[in-house]
């Protein structure tokens, strides 16, 4: 059988196959694995036959005229008369059967005619002889094999091929990656696609291609590697924040840094990296965050708006507010259209303010921050206002907010079971915040009247007023909040305020035992019991323990002893009766906030009275009297002292 009867055999067989699949859609497909074996069976079964004549009668071969006829083509190729040079190829394929380069291309002038199957045989012949064996021909097999449903073969040829060119020959990539594609070799496409990605420099379509793949096999550290590659390779930040990102979320800090730390510039993608970056290591680690933050800005002068904001931020955090007040300031203009940075700027400032006791600005930065959050900064906003001893503006707003969440009622119809109960649990939250905002004023405002007045019961009557109101709102919140041990402190301070000893008492003693486990200020609790018990002296046995207290909490202060504290030890032991030894704890305390009380010249004066020192007394009652005219005990010693 000549190669012609062979090719003209081909035609019947490939006829046979598309008539017999002429009912089915016309959607272009792959053929099945069924498809495909009765095809190689074909193929293999012609290939056989026509190797075993080849043997038994050999082709005829005449190089000349091969050799003119191979000339002529590449001739009329040059001159773009591709139609013509199609014969004389064929012509020289005809006079020199043996040639592996004239066999394939014949494949490959078949291919381009749309015979694939008299291609492939043409193909699969050439594979056989003997030649230079190149990538376009181990190429041209694998596509053939492609179209003709074979997929092992396929596969097979487009590794050699790759294998051949040293995986550089992009198309051939290319196509092997449709061809993984339409098999759904996922682990394969993905080798291919990071062998291609490259030599495309990563265009987007397939980098996000590769990223899908990546995703979908679980491969979250190979997704921060290929935006790191794609970095190298294009030089785009974008990619390079990308990888930040991703090293940032799995955890991977130390990499993350060392490319903050030598990589980034003053540009957005910089900044959105520096920004992330800083935000998780100050969670894990705020001082190496603001160190390395301060280094990016001051030396390597690494600059925009938000990062000279974030440095504001965080040197307000770290209690630098001279720096951070002058960065927060000097940022904000340029940030003006970013409602978040805007809102955070000015609660800084107004907790820098509230800190250098500075009323003024303290208010008109509060007052900013309820303006810009859209009313969501009411809160700051009262504690401001009492803090700037505006309680009726403060009372105004408590009043409105916490009438508001008492009457608040979500509406069953608009949401869902899940969303109903997260409703009713903010609500039930901001009850207690506004209450406890609400409170802090009172006690606050009824200690201003009381300490305005001393020793004048009448014009102190208000501030029992306020701390009954207060009580109210701590006994609401403490019923539904029974864990804020904070606010059961304050109950009970408040609770002696109000003269009603064994209920504060009893809940100290709660207080105390619980304080030492959840991280209450234990000394503070300890001195104001202690000294509560002391001063009150109802009993010998009360005035001891109180005493005991304040020795505690003395050995518990790690600053060095509280002036406060050596006050409650010196009552304690003027109670007791050692006079000498209460005085020579009272000559220690020398800071001008106690020395300005008028509880210690209380003390002190009658400290010096039970050591009949009567000039010593004398002369500190007088100095009680100017700070507290009415002051009984001044007022009955020197009433003796003249008589």
């Amino acid at each position: 059988m000549t190669l012609y009867r062979l090719v003209s055999l081909m035609i019947v067989v490939a006829a046979l196959f598309f008539n017999a699949c002429s009912s089915s859609p016309a959607k272009k497909t792959l053929l099945t694995s069924a498809d495909s074996s009765v095809i190689a069976e074909v193929v293999a079964s012609k290939m056989a036959q026509m190797t075993a004549k080849q043997a038994e009668a050999p082709l005829p071969q005449n190089l000349d005229s091969a050799h003119m006829a191979f000339v002529r083509a590449m001739d009329l190729e040059i001159r773009g008369e591709s139609s013509m040079a199609k014969m004389f190829w064929q012509q020289a394929a005809e006079f020199d059967p043996y040639s592996r380069f004239l066999t394939f291309k014949m494949a490959d002038i078949l291919q381009g005619q749309g015979a694939d199957s008299l291609a492939l045989v043409q193909a699969a012949r050439g594979q056989k002889l003997k030649g230079k064996v190149t990538s376009s021909q181990l190429g041209l097999l694998a596509h053939l094999y492609v179209r003709m449903g074979i997929a092992d073969s396929s596969r097979k040829y487009f590794n050699i091929a790759l294998d051949s060119s040293h995986y550089q020959d992009m198309s051939l990539l290319y196509d092997y990656s449709l061809f993984l594609e339409a098999v759904k070799d996922t682990a394969e496409l993905v080798r291919v696609y990071d062998l291609l990605l490259p030599q495309v420099n990563y265009t987007p379509s397939l980098l996000r291609r590769q990223l899908e793949l990546l995703v979908e096999t679980g491969r979250d550290s190979a997704v921060v590697e290929l935006f790191g590659k794609a970095h190298e390779v294009s030089g785009d930040k974008d990619q390079l924040a990308r990888m930040v990102h991703g090293l940032v979320f799995q955890n991977r800090m130390d990499e993350a840094r060392a490319i903050i730390d030598t990589l980034t510039e003053s540009t957005p993608e910089d900044e959105s990296m520096i920004v992330l970056f800083m935000d998780v290591l100050a969670d894990k680690d705020f001082p190496a965050a603001y160190a390395l933050l301060k280094k990016k800005y001051y030396a390597d002068s690494v600059r925009t708006p938000a990062l000279t904001n974030l440095l504001g931020q965080y040197g307000y955090v770290n209690g630098d507010n001279d720096s951070a007040k002058v960065l927060l300031l000097q940022s904000l203009p340029q940030l003006l259209e970013q409602p978040s940075y805007v809102n955070s700027t000015y609660r800084a400032l107004t907790k820098i303010a509230l800190a250098e006791k500075n009323m003024k600005d303290a208010v008109v930065y509060a007052e900013k921050v309820d303006s810009v959050s859209n009313g969501n900064g009411k809160a700051l906003l009262a504690v401001v206002y009492g803090s700037a001893k505006m309680y009726d503006k403060a009372y105004q707003i408590l009043d409105s907010l916490v009438a508001f969440w008492d009457n608040w009622v979500p509406i069953k119809s608009i949401a869902d079971p899940a969303t109903y109960g997260k409703l009713n649990q903010d609500a039930e939250a901001n009850k207690l915040l506004f209450r406890t905002i609400y409170a802090s004023n009172l006690t606050a405002h009824a200690s201003e009247i009381y300490k305005k007045y001393p020793c004048d019961s009448v014009k102190q009557k208000p501030a029992f007023d306020l701390w009954q109101k207060a009580q109210e709102f701590y006994d609401y919140i403490v019923k539904v909040d029974t864990a804020d041990v904070s606010l059961r402190f304050f109950r009970a301070i408040n609770m002696e305020r109000l003269g009603r000893l064994d209920e504060a008492f009893a809940q100290f003693d709660i207080l105390l035992d619980t304080a030492r486990f959840v991280g209450l200020d234990v000394p503070e609790v300890l001195n104001y019991y202690g000294y509560t018990l002391i001063d009150k002296n109802r009993s010998a046995e009360e005035v001891e323990r109180g005493y005991k207290m304040v020795l505690e909490a003395l050995a518990l202060e790690k600053d060095g002893p509280s002036e406060a504290y050596l006050d409650s030890k010196a009552w304690g032991l003027y109670r007791m009766g050692r006079h000498a030894e209460a005085l020579a704890v009272m000559e220690l305390i020398k800071g001008k906030q106690l020395l300005e009380d008028y509880i210690y010249w209380e003390h002190l004066g009658a400290i010096y009275e039970a050591l009949g020192n009567k000039a010593a007394a004398s002369a500190t009652y007088k100095k009680l009297l100017k700070m507290c005219p009415k002051n009984p005990a001044a007022l009955r010693f020197l009433k003796g002292a003249k008589k």
